[in-house]
Order: C-alpha cells, then sequence, then structure tokens
C-alpha cells in the first residue's frame, strides 16, 4: 500500500512539473521536432571529448573551433572541451557520442573504423605517399563519402584532422626492417587493422588506450609504440623509449565527430556554424602542425634520441611485408576506395 501510495505521489509530481512547463523532456522532443533548438534564442551547453592534454597541437585546435562556435552564436551556443581523456578513451567517448550522453569526440581513425567500416580504407599501411596526397583524399569526394557512413550509428562526421606521419619508437634498439621487430611488444590503438599490421611485420601488437602508453613503456609491459614525431615529444615518450624510426607506415585522419542527437537538435543555420568552424580550426592546424612537427624533430635531436631513416630498400620491405592486407583484410568496396586512393597520387 505505502508503494502505491508513494507511485501515486511521484506521478502527481511529474504531472505538476508538466503543467507548470517545467518537463524537459518535452521540451527536448519539441526541440528536435522542429529543428530549432539553437535558433529559439535558448542557449546550449555542449561537451567536447579529447584523449590529448590541452597544450596539444590537436587539442589547440579542438579549442578554436569551440571558440569559434560561441563567438558566431553570441554565446547561445557554448562548447566545452575536455582533455587528457577526463571523458573516457577514444572508443568509449565515440559510444557516448552514438548515444547522445556526449556531444562531439576528437577521435583518429583507428578508433573511428568499427563504427564506419570504409574508414579502413583510408588507414592502411603504407598507402599514402606523402600528406599532400592524403588531403586530397580527405578532401575530396572520398573523404565525404566515408564520412557520411558514421551516419547508420548515429554519428555525424564533422572534420578531418592532420594526422602527421606515423613511426615506431622503442626502448630497446634500432629498427631498420620488420626483422628487427620480431617479437617487440608495440602498443597500437585499439583496432583490428593496426594489430594486423603488427602481425604482419612480425612484432606483437597491444591494444592499450593511448594515454596508458607512457607508463605500458616505462613499466615494460610494452617495447615501444608508433605515433606522430608531435605526440612523442608533447607526451614526453622520448624519455623511455629513445629509439625512433622514420617509417611513414601510416597517416591515421583525426576527426571531430558528433553525435546526431545533438546535431539534430540545431537549426540547419547553426549547423552550418558548426561545420564551418570546425573547417576554419582544420585549415589552422595544418599549418600549425607541420610547423609543429619540425620543431619537436629538432627537440628530439636535442635531447639525444636515436633518430633512424629507412633506405629505400629498407623501406620497400616494410611495405612488401604489409601487402597482403590489402587483400586478406579489406573487403571489395574498401579495396575500390583504396584504388580510387591511389589514383590521386
Amino acid at each position: 500500500m505505502k508503494r502505491t501510495i508513494a507511485a501515486i505521489l511521484s506521478f502527481a509530481t511529474a504531472l505538476s512539473l508538466c503543467a507548470c512547463g517545467g518537463g524537459s523532456a518535452a521540451t527536448d522532443s519539441n526541440a528536435a521536432a522542429d529543428n530549432s533548438t539553437a535558433a529559439s534564442g535558448d542557449t546550449m551547453v555542449l561537451r567536447l571529448a579529447n584523449s590529448h592534454n590541452a597544450e596539444h597541437i590537436t587539442s589547440q585546435a579542438c579549442q578554436r573551433f569551440a571558440d569559434s562556435v560561441k563567438e558566431k552564436t553570441d554565446g547561445r551556443i557554448t562548447i566545452e572541451c575536455h582533455f587528457a581523456g577526463e571523458l573516457g578513451d577514444e572508443r568509449s567517448t565515440i559510444e557516448q557520442c552514438q548515444f547522445g550522453g556526449l556531444d562531439f569526440t576528437r577521435v583518429s581513425s583507428g578508433a573511428s573504423a568499427e563504427f564506419a567500416p570504409l574508414m579502413n580504407a583510408l588507414q592502411m599501411p603504407y598507402e599514402y605517399n606523402d600528406v599532400d596526397h592524403l588531403f586530397k583524399v580527405l578532401d575530396g569526394d572520398i573523404g565525404q563519402e566515408v564520412f557520411d557512413t558514421f551516419k547508420d550509428n548515429n554519428l555525424v562526421g564533422i572534420t578531418y584532422l592532420h594526422p602527421g606521419s606515423r613511426n615506431f619508437f622503442n626502448s630497446k634498439k634500432e629498427i631498420h626492417t620488420p626483422a628487427d621487430l620480431a617479437g617487440m611488444k608495440i602498443r597500437v590503438s585499439e583496432s583490428d587493422l593496426m594489430l594486423k599490421m603488427m602481425e604482419s611485420l612480425g612484432g606483437v601488437g597491444v591494444g592499450l588506450p593511448f594515454n596508458d602508453t607512457y607508463s605500458s613503456i616505462q613499466t615494460g609491459v610494452v617495447d615501444g609504440a608508433e605515433n606522430n614525431m608531435t605526440s612523442y615529444i608533447e607526451m614526453s615518450f622520448y624519455e623511455v623509449a629513445p629509439y625512433w624510426t622514420y617509417d611513414g607506415h601510416s597517416y591515421m585522419p583525426d576527426m571531430i565527430l558528433a553525435s546526431k542527437q545533438t546535431m539534430d537538435k540545431l537549426s540547419a543555420d547553426d549547423q552550418q556554424i558548426i561545420f564551418d568552424c570546425a573547417k576554419e580550426a582544420e585549415e589552422w592546424h595544418r599549418t600549425a602542425w607541420e610547423e609543429s612537427e619540425a620543431k619537436n624533430a629538432k627537440i628530439a635531436e636535442e635531447k639525444g634520441c636515436t633518430l633512424t631513416t629507412l633506405t629505400d630498400d629498407e623501406l620497400k620491405q616494410f611495405q612488401d611485408a604489409v601487402a597482403p592486407m590489402y587483400d586478406s583484410f579489406l573487403n571489395d568496396e574498401q579495396k575500390a576506395i583504396v584504388e580510387r586512393v591511389k589514383a590521386l597520387a
């Protein structure tokens, strides 16, 4: 009887709140239906997750994006940036966006490929000749087609960000050929593609969250990792892994993804502001990234790191080792994308 009375009182309270206009669920539903939440003059506070620390060049691009949105909406839309994995690792933040618990996340293509399988076709090892080739792909029809597939998982691709070329670094020795990687445990992003790449090269891929990389090398859980030069210096990986090899095995584009639920709550005009501000941040980031890579390479030299540049013959051994992956790892649709990527070289 007491439970029944409590239930009746609870229901009556809910009705009272709705009658007074305090029903937020109803408000959100109506806003989504007429697609005019932000246009109505209401303020919105949205959240963006990022696994990098606040000083990272990519984090700075995210903050520029947020600042620009706030400025161009006269403060109606505020995007709070959360750094250093505060809201979870990349996979979990994608899932939070997928179900509307988070508004934006900055992630790598490795983490996002599970939610848009065509992404695998854009991150195959040794696929691009250089960064100009990469951006021909991302800025064109191919990049947009891959972004469009995120919608099947309630996600929206907002913009690509410069990823830098990814290279191996470790605590043990110089690496010149795949034979040097034999048996070495290398931290990679938690993706099937990266694990398969390490297997093809003779190493042991260990999928770990990005923020666990330093401690995992320091404690011997892994022997090394792979990433770009900016992350290598800014995350102080050189302290525990002073051997760096320029093999450029992949350009795995970073990106900002949004929750489709969040974007659906915005007016068409405010959605366009989101895309425009993200594009401006991306363009700033490309120039800043190139400058950052050059600066950090000099820092690596000053820190006494061993920087190994491969000969053409050595690089070809890496390329040959992963070549079978293009047939075994990709389906026909993904292979067709790769052929289009090669045609833009």
